[in-house]
């Protein structure tokens, strides 16, 4: 079973736990963001506003534990979690956009992380990734909606 195959059975077994997992630890560690399971929610028997809150809660406290994590041990994680390569890339966008790079926000954790390593304030950091996981986290859910919609009417 493939890794997005495992996270889709995690979710239809643990539900909106799994969906609070998913998001906290997208914005550490793990490929898989929470943004599908919007689109996903009515198949998976899941609310879909219930759905989009748990993922902007859970991708926010998940973004201050990489924030955190990068402000503190950060210099020593490079290569490790983070390559080099995404490294420079997200300080580039950073020197060249500021809080836009953390708005737009993919790919979102290495942004997260090289927020806190360059010392970025923390409530500008946090207060921008809020309104960012807002803005994307909805837009998936009008996605949703929109497609639904069509597909029904189309009946």
């Amino acid at each position: 079973m493939d890794f997005q195959n495992y996270i889709l059975n995690f979710i239809k077994h643990y539900g909106y736990e799994g969906v609070f997992i998913v998001g906290f630890t997208q914005s550490i560690i793990q490929p898989i963001p929470v943004l599908p399971f919007v689109l996903l929610s009515k198949t998976l028997g899941l609310n879909p506003w219930l759905v989009v809150l748990i993922g902007i809660i859970s991708n926010t406290l998940g973004a201050m534990v990489s924030y955190w994590l990068g402000y503190f041990i950060g210099d020593n994680l490079i290569g490790k979690v983070i390559s080099e390569k995404h490294f420079l890339k997200a300080k580039a966008m950073f020197n060249k956009y500021g809080m836009l790079a953390i708005f737009i926000g993919e790919p979102y954790k290495v942004i997260c992380w090289v927020s806190g390593i360059l010392r970025f304030p923390f409530l500008k950091f946090i207060i921008v990734t809020f309104l960012s996981r807002i803005i994307h986290t909805l837009f998936y859910l009008l996605l949703s909606y929109l497609t639904h919609t069509l597909f029904y009417t189309s009946l």
